[in-house]
C-alpha cells in the first residue's frame, strides 16, 4: 500500500467495506434493540421487587454490583436475542416457493444421476 488518499478511498468504498459496515450497523441496531428491552426489563423487575431481589440488593452492601451483574446479564441475554431474531430473519423471503430464484432451475437436480 503506497499510502495514496486516491487508493485509500477506493478501499474504503469499495463494495466489500459497505457491506462489511452494513452488516456492523444491523449486528449493533439490534443489540441495542435488546439492550433497551433489558433496560425496561430489569427496571421493571426492581421496580415491582419481584421475587424481593430488590429488597435483598439493597440489604446488601455490595447492591450496586449486583445490580450492574443483574443488567450486565440481562443486556448480554436479551441483546444476543434481539440479534438472533433479526439474523433469522434475514432469510425470511426465500422460504416462498414462489420466489423466483435459483433453486427453481435446479429442482432436477437431486437426483444427481445416480438413478436413485
Amino acid at each position: 500500500m503506497s499510502g495514496d488518499p486516491k487508493e485509500t478511498d477506493e478501499i474504503r468504498n469499495s463494495r466489500a467495506a459497505r457491506e462489511a459496515r452494513s452488516i456492523v450497523r444491523f449486528m449493533i441496531e439490534h443489540t441495542a434493540y435488546g439492550g433497551f428491552g433489558a433496560l425496561v426489563f430489569g427496571a421493571l423487575v426492581l421496580f415491582f421487587d419481584i421475587g424481593g431481589i430488590y429488597s435483598l440488593a439493597m440489604a446488601s452492601r455490595d447492591a450496586p454490583i449486583f445490580i450492574m451483574l443483574l443488567f450486565f446479564g440481562l443486556f448480554i441475554t436479551f441483546g444476543g436475542i434481539s440479534l438472533g431474531i433479526g439474523i433469522m430473519n434475514l432469510g425470511g423471503f426465500s422460504d416462498n416457493d414462489r420466489y423466483e430464484d435459483e433453486r427453481k432451475s435446479h429442482r432436477n437436480d437431486r437426483n444427481d444421476g445416480r438413478g436413485e
